[in-house]
């Protein structure tokens, strides 16, 4: 499957947020059955975004988004926004939701653009700060302290956002990397079939378990026999091919190229004469 690894993660997103969202609404219904409390407001937010985290996960496509930035995010990181923001303003306790950012800013991160990252980042930075400044008006208390832990939340959350794209892009760039050298190796392999399926000379492309691997019709002829083995064969389990085996092993064991003159004795033919050469 193309981009495997960011679908999984797609994926482990959504799948996370459906778990933030039934453990809000756990805590939510654990608090009115220990008879505490519990703000129908919050409540009725937990609802919400539970059903919507359970519909994208549900409707949403085996592949993820574009990462660019866009409406097409609204239903992921916007309703995380929206649903984590809602719930910080209306909670009337000493509950801080505003932790839960994090989870839309990875999201942006790692599955979206650097301007789709660092833009999360700054709407969460902007709420933080400007629920401070709300909060100063209807409490007292240190301002000035306030602010700082706000800004310094958001700094935060700014080089998580940087550090967790820059991780994202260098794995999409060893994936283009690895595919490309996987789209290389299988075009040489086809290559190499031809040609050796065109060579005139025997060829037999032998492992270190002696098993035959690749092999072309003019090798397969002079191992001679009644009937052409089906790929992949073992070379020494047939007594006749014991030379060659010692060879391939011999060549394996001194880590340098062969050659040799071998007689493969089969029962009721004629032997056949070969001139070997091996090379890793």
């Amino acid at each position: 499957m193309e981009n495997a690894p960011f679908t999984r993660l797609w994926r482990g997103f959504l799948t996370g947020r459906v778990i933030v969202a039934f453990a809000l609404l756990a805590s939510q219904g654990a608090g009115q059955i220990a008879n505490q409390s519990t703000e129908q407001g919050v409540l009725s937010v937990c609802v919400l975004y539970c059903v919507a985290t359970l519909l994208l996960r549900w409707l949403a496509q085996l592949r993820p988004p574009p990462p660019t930035a866009g409406p097409h995010w609204l239903p992921s990181i916007g309703v995380d926004l929206a649903a984590i923001a809602a719930l910080q303003m209306l909670q009337a306790g000493t509950m801080n939701f505003t932790p839960l950012f994090g989870l839309p800013i990875l999201m942006a991160a790692v599955m979206g653009s650097l301007t789709l990252a660092l833009g999360t980042t700054a709407a969460v930075t902007l709420f933080l700060l400007g629920w401070t400044g709300w909060l100063g008006t209807r409490t007292v208390g240190d301002d000035a302290q306030r602010y700082l832990q706000s800004a310094l939340t958001g700094t935060g959350y700014f080089i998580l956002s940087y550090l967790t794209h820059q991780l994202a892009s260098r794995l999409a760039g060893e994936q283009e990397a690895a595919q490309h050298s996987l789209t290389t190796a299988r075009v040489q392999t086809q290559v190499s079939a031809l040609v050796i399926q065109n060579l005139t000379d025997g060829v037999l492309v032998v492992d270190e378990n002696d098993m035959v691997r690749i092999t072309n019709p003019a090798g397969l002829q002079l191992l001679g026999g009644s009937a052409a083995p089906a790929l992949p064969f073992s070379l020494a389990s047939a007594p006749p091919w014991q030379p060659l085996v010692m060879l391939a092993q011999r060549t394996f064991r001194t880590e340098q190229h062969q050659t040799a003159d071998v007689d493969l004795l089969h029962p009721g033919q004629s032997p056949i004469g070969l001139h070997v050469r091996t090379w890793l």
